[in-house]
């Protein structure tokens, strides 16, 4: 890799910082249509057309050994489809409690519930779905609240009162919490776009997939250091450099590009087709 004075593209997998040297970068653009290759290596997503030239697109997250963000975006939204539910049973079994005068027993603190402990520590970089999110706090601790002011009025004789209660909460908050995990859901499923960032070197040509490009923005060679082989998550350590940028000492891992043009998935690709 490089150490000179060009830029580097910053780009987040996963949640972390990567950077590859920009002179090798032709150009970004919204993952668009790709193909697949039959018994093709698992890194491979297949191909792409970029304007009549059919080049091979690598999951980064698969070749650095992540899993695929399809996989990932599939089971948060399987998350949320549960945790949904959950609260839907959790309401419904309120009601019953008090139709039959028996204990309730399931978790009333918001903040303990499944939900509650996964909503206090998710951190998304997601716009859509970060500006989604923090509404479901208030409907969320309104419903579990309910518990203890339908209980409330149960025991003072006014059971009517309670069930009318959780029939107003069902149809006020839970309405809304539901309405809010649908387009959570939706966003997943249909507003998250990877980028492909396309590679030239030479005459080879090759796109890898990201999920958000950041910056490009110069690495001074001084704030470079090699990474240990022990750290680098692969067999060769280097594949990588460590570098720190320079307004906020971030770390940044530098990708080599031999790690996409050298690691013959490129000729086993075009061997197979």
């Amino acid at each position: 890799m490089k150490q000179d004075s060009l830029p580097y593209v910053l780009f987040q997998i996963e949640g972390h910082l990567y950077a590859i040297d920009s002179g090798r970068v032709r150009e970004i653009l919204a993952l668009p249509k790709i193909t697949g290759v039959p018994n093709a290596p698992p890194e491979i997503r297949g191909v792409m057309n970029l304007r009549g030239k059919v080049i091979q697109l690598i999951d980064l997250r698969v070749k650095l050994g992540l899993s695929p963000l399809q996989e990932e975006l599939k089971a948060l939204s399987q998350l949320l489809s549960e945790r949904e539910q959950e609260h839907r049973d959790w309401l419904a079994e309120l009601e019953d409690c008090i139709r039959e005068k028996r204990p309730f027993t399931k978790q009333r603190d918001p903040h303990k519930c499944k939900f509650g402990q996964w909503y206090d520590t998710y951190k998304t970089e997601d716009r859509l779905l970060g500006m989604t999110l923090p509404s479901m706090d208030k409907p969320h601790r309104v419903i579990h609240a309910t518990a203890d002011e339908a209980l409330a009025r149960m025991e003072s004789g006014d059971t009517e009162g309670a069930l009318r209660l959780i029939n107003a909460r069902r149809n006020g908050e839970l309405a809304v919490l539901i309405k809010l995990f649908t387009e959570s859901r939706r966003i997943l499923a249909e507003e998250h776009r990877e980028l492909a960032v396309v590679l030239e070197r030479g005459t080879e040509q090759l796109a890898f997939s990201a999920d958000m490009v950041e910056e490009v923005e110069p690495i001074p060679e001084d704030r470079i250091e090699a990474m240990p082989v022990t750290q680098a998550g692969l067999s060769d350590g280097s594949c990588f450099q460590v570098g720190r940028r320079l307004e906020t000492d971030q770390t940044v891992l530098l990708l080599n590009d031999d790690l996409l043009f050298s690691s013959g998935c490129l000729m086993e690709a075009e061997q197979r087709s």
